[in-house]
């Protein structure tokens, strides 16, 4: 088998909408829902999981959810739900929010960006609310869905003023209780796959190679590795170089040396895969982030 270069039409990177103040809220409770894929994006996500789901994955790392769970995401954090059947009643809130705009938010006294990026640096990324706690953190979420775009700076203001209880709330949180532990993950062998793929999705990595290195079938490792992640192996290998080159996008390097480092071997691949799942070339997208960057 080659190596992975080719395969099905994959799901594009999230971001935050381009006329977006630089962040956004959400709420709501389904009845019935399953899990989404793996998946990543290049803003902080603010998760509250009130309750419905059972598992939730971290890059390599698997926790158990309980109710009222707040779970700290950085940009470029792999994660997603883990899930194997519907879940019921799951309700979740979260705030999606820019790094620049967290910066902001600190008000030059202190960087909450990278504050931020220290615990998740260490593994800290699931912390336990109180059902009060939970309860004032979805009641802001609210107030924010429900201004969506604010249009003036009086409501862009008190947008702000709303998001800087939350993340003082969330602080308190982080500062005050232990962080929760991953588990044990079910499938071990899969497991072991996705934290290979993790460490080495850079590098030359085939179907076959990978079967012969954790003894199992090809066949197998497909169906079982897409039930696991909601991704084929091509589509999260691929996902994970693009994930890196728009991490590395700011950067002083040139287009191709970032594209080599994150697992090209051509540019041309790389700007057909980066196109696909951005929907941008990647000189358009850095000098979008470049701007976007130096308007903070």
């Amino acid at each position: 088998m080659k190596e992975v270069q080719n395969g099905p039409k994959i799901s594009p990177l999230t971001t935050l909408p381009s006329d977006s103040p630089g962040f956004e809220a959400f709420h709501a409770c389904d009845d019935s829902m399953r899990s989404w894929e793996y998946h990543s994006h290049d803003f902080y996500e603010l998760y509250i999981h009130v309750k419905g789901a059972q598992y939730f994955c971290i890059d390599n790392d698997r926790y158990q959810l309980e109710p009222n769970v707040f779970i700290l995401l950085p940009p470029f954090c792999m994660h997603g739900l883990a899930q194997s059947g519907f879940m019921k009643d799951y309700e979740r809130a979260y705030l999606n929010l820019s790094s620049e705009m967290l910066r902001e938010l600190g008000c030059g006294r202190i960087d909450l960006d990278s504050l931020f990026r220290s615990y998740s640096s260490h593994g800290k990324h699931m912390f336990q609310l109180t059902e009060e706690e939970s309860e004032r953190c979805v009641a802001v979420l609210d107030s924010l869905q429900a201004a969506h775009k604010p249009s003036t700076p009086n409501e862009l203001f008190r947008c702000c003023s709303e998001i800087i209880s939350f993340l003082s709330i969330l602080c308190d949180v982080i500062t005050r209780s232990e962080t929760i532990s991953a588990v044990t993950a079910p499938n071990t062998v899969m497991q072991q796959v996705l934290t290979y793929i993790n460490s080495n999705y850079t590098q030359p990595i085939t179907m076959s190679d990978l079967a012969h290195r954790f003894n199992i079938s090809v066949s197998y490792l497909s169906h079982e590795f897409s039930r696991y992640t909601r991704r084929s192996v091509y589509d999260y290998i691929l996902y994970r170089r693009i994930m890196l080159a728009r991490e590395m996008i700011t950067s002083p390097l040139s287009l191709n040396s970032i594209a080599y480092q994150c697992g090209f071997n051509d540019y041309s691949n790389f700007l057909r895969s980066f196109n696909k799942l951005v929907g941008m070339t990647p000189r358009a997208y850095r000098d979008a982030r470049r701007n976007q960057i130096a308007s903070h």
